[in-house]
């Protein structure tokens, strides 16, 4: 008899439809919060840099950096195009002003824009800059080397200070 209730109470608690057991997420915080958060010290930073400095009047490119001319190029009007070969040396400093990479150890650049990789901050750099100038720019961390730095000497989420001079700009438009 014993034996018919097992059976029974087992057929009845078996009968029972089984819910899907869902994973539980510990970290409640949301990563967007951390990247937001990270931008905000970081802004902070390159304020306070700019509030110290303000001998160079810095200018706001709207695409997420500060800039200022070194030396301007009035009698031109050329800058870089899609596809023009850009010849240019640049420095990267901390926001100490600590010299990380120099012209010398970088070495002369060259670039044809839009068509290889180089550093979003570089990128519209050059396409702000004539053939001649020269400029400052204050790249946050997601203009530059981003979370992971450069793998050397440039840490991960760190804003930089790049002078670029622009040596030539070779048009590949007839």
């Amino acid at each position: 008899m014993r034996f018919i209730y097992l059976i029974i109470i087992t057929s009845i608690i078996s009968c029972n439809t089984n819910e899907p057991r869902y994973p539980v997420n510990y970290f409640k915080e949301d990563n967007s919060s951390i990247v937001n958060q990270i931008i905000i010290e970081q802004n902070k930073k390159i304020d306070d840099y700019i509030l110290k400095n303000k001998e160079n009047n810095y200018l706001n490119s709207k695409k997420g950096f500060f800039y200022f001319f070194n030396i301007k190029n009035d009698l031109s009007n050329k800058k870089a195009d899609f596809g023009d070969n850009i010849n240019f040396n640049y420095s990267v400093k901390d926001l100490n002003n600590k010299i990380i990479y120099d012209e010398e150890y970088i070495g002369n650049q060259s670039y044809v824009m839009g068509k290889q990789e180089i550093i979003t901050g570089l990128r519209e750099a050059l396409q702000l800059l004539k053939n001649g100038e020269v400029g400052t720019f204050i790249f946050p961390s997601y203009k530059a080397y981003g979370i992971y730095g450069d793998s050397n000497k440039i840490s991960a989420n760190s804003p930089i200070i790049c002078t670029i001079k622009v040596k030539s700009i070779n048009s590949t438009q007839n």
